[in-house]
């Protein structure tokens, strides 16, 4: 008897280590605000069209976040399989819209996978799976 207790632990302690852990859903870092003024809107989303056409509809996720100058963060439990691409925009002037002017933005967009070599990435550049996700706000004025 001892001996397959013995055994029914080492299975279970295989089985344990060798089962990934479920996501906790998408944990979202917003950095580079630069004021308190309006609110972050946030649209996630799982497929590419969408994340090329960013119509907040087609978004699988949506989030209103009051601004806050440096980081905030907000959190997306229900998000658990991915991949996710996801957008962000600080809505200065609180009407609902990304603001530009010829080709420059007024208000201040991130992207997951943006960098400054890649300013707009596609959806195969953006994309990440649940976890710790920060994502860079950058300011065109």
């Amino acid at each position: 008897m001892m001996k397959a207790l013995k055994q029914i632990s080492a299975v279970a302690a295989v089985t344990m280590i060798a089962t990934p852990a479920l996501a906790d859903g998408l944990n979202l870092t917003v950095d580079g605000v630069r004021n308190t003024n309006g609110s972050i809107i946030v649209l996630v989303f799982d497929k590419k069209r969408a994340f090329e056409q960013l119509n907040w509809r087609n978004a699988v996720q949506y989030a209103d976040i009051p601004a806050r100058t440096g980081s905030l963060s907000y959190s997306f439990p229900d998000l658990t399989t991915g991949p996710y691409a996801i957008f962000v925009f600080h809505d200065e002037n609180g009407d609902r819209d990304l603001n530009y002017n010829d080709e420059r933005f007024l208000e201040g967009v991130g992207a997951s996978g943006a960098t400054a070599s890649i300013p707009e990435p596609t959806f195969a550049q953006a994309a990440v799976t649940p976890g710790d996700v920060t994502v860079q706000i950058h300011y065109d004025e």
